[in-house]
């Protein structure tokens, strides 16, 4: 496997590693001192792949990214850090990095995302990645649910009940596991859409009672933590050509997003109904809302996370609406968005029922 690699890092001794590491692997080594240094290099060469420290004096490894991924795209880039955490991890991989490697590194470890990103420089890198990312989140689903699952018997009093201060703590845990559980869960999901065989959507099916009712009787959903109640109106339930997993995954982002964002207390409000030759499934929350330039410019699009008054501290992953999208567009349906900031917000699925047609027709967004 042939592959030309720069390294960046202000550690000597990491450097030195790094050339040890592949001194017998088929790969032509470059190194570099500083963020400075390693971009002038990349800038010059044809590198398959740039390995870049995070934190370095001057210019550092996220904007060693950005750079590149700016001006040489082709090129994978891969962080390594002695400082990864989810938000770092994600941080750089929303700006487009092929994958991180959190140091202190053995060789096996290193030398296989290498690999993987030399191979994925001939092919689809962010398929790659999101390939790789799903391979994580299913090793971290059940350690996480044990977590969740005590944090949420503490938080109901099942050993008693908790001081205020106590009460607070533990908040904060179901908070982060609810994050960790969007992040896991989206990286999951996406892994699936990276597919364009539509064959495995002609089955005939129905949205309200394979995906909605079996959804919104999920325990964390129709038990939710903000006592958001679910209610489900199913005026009628046409026949479409889909797949019920798939568009489980639509109703759920969508329901989950409707708590999340939604007035603690208030309903969440899900209708189906057939307007024409579509099923529309109708997902409604009282809340902050979203403002009309965000509808239009910024919702559906792969880690956009808005920042709205009254959602501070709310955590995800940025990917729940992009997968809706992408599973609507792969049904040949629409998905949009209306609402009133600071009131309420209402997203919107309409798909061909089957007798209308299948997915190969295109749909048009509202």
């Amino acid at each position: 496997m042939a592959g030309k690699l720069l390294f960046i890092d202000d550690e000597e001794i990491v450097l030195r590693s790094c050339r040890r590491i592949f001194a017998k692997e088929d790969f032509q080594i470059d190194t570099a001192l500083s963020g400075e240094e390693g971009l002038a290099k990349a800038r010059e060469g044809d590198y398959d792949v740039v390995v870049t420290d995070l934190k370095m004096p001057g210019i550092g490894g996220m904007e060693v990214l950005r750079t590149l991924r700016k001006e040489r795209p082709e090129i994978i880039v891969v962080i390594f850090t002695g400082y990864a955490n989810v938000e770092t991890a994600r941080e750089a991989l929303k700006n487009g990095a092929f994958d991180y490697i959190p140091k202190p590194f053995t060789p096996d470890e290193i030398k296989e995302v290498v690999r993987n990103a030399v191979k994925a420089r001939a092919g689809n890198a962010e398929a790659k990645m999101i390939d790789l990312l799903a391979i994580v989140s299913h090793e971290l689903k059940s350690p996480l649910a044990t977590v969740q699952t005590t944090a949420e018997t503490l938080y109901r009093g099942y050993f008693g009940k908790l001081e205020p201060a106590q009460q607070k703590i533990v908040e904060t845990i179901l908070r982060n596991c609810a994050y960790l559980e969007d992040v896991i869960r989206s990286y999951i999901d996406l892994s699936k859409m990276e597919i364009d065989d539509l064959a495995s959507f002609q089955k005939e099916m129905r949205i309200g009672a394979e995906a909605v009712a079996e959804t919104t009787a999920v325990p964390e959903i129709k038990d939710n933590l903000r006592r958001m109640p679910i209610v489900v109106e199913v005026k009628e339930d046409p026949p479409v050509l889909g797949d019920s997993q798939l568009l489980k995954i639509v109703v759920r982002n969508l329901v989950n997003n409707a708590i999340k964002y939604g007035r603690e207390g208030t309903p969440v409000q899900v209708t189906l109904e057939r307007k024409g030759g579509e099923a529309v499934l109708t997902v409604r929350n009282e809340g902050v809302g979203i403002s009309p330039e965000d509808i239009q410019n910024r919702l559906f699009k792969k880690f956009e996370r808005l920042k709205q008054k009254g959602t501070e501290g709310v955590k995800g992953s940025g990917l729940g609406l992009y997968i809706c999208k992408k599973i609507v567009d792969k049904h040949g349906g629409r998905i949009w968005a209306e609402g009133e900031q600071g009131s309420w917000i209402a997203f919107h699925v309409a798909l061909p029922t089957a007798a209308a047609g299948g997915p190969n027709q295109a749909g048009t967004e509202a």
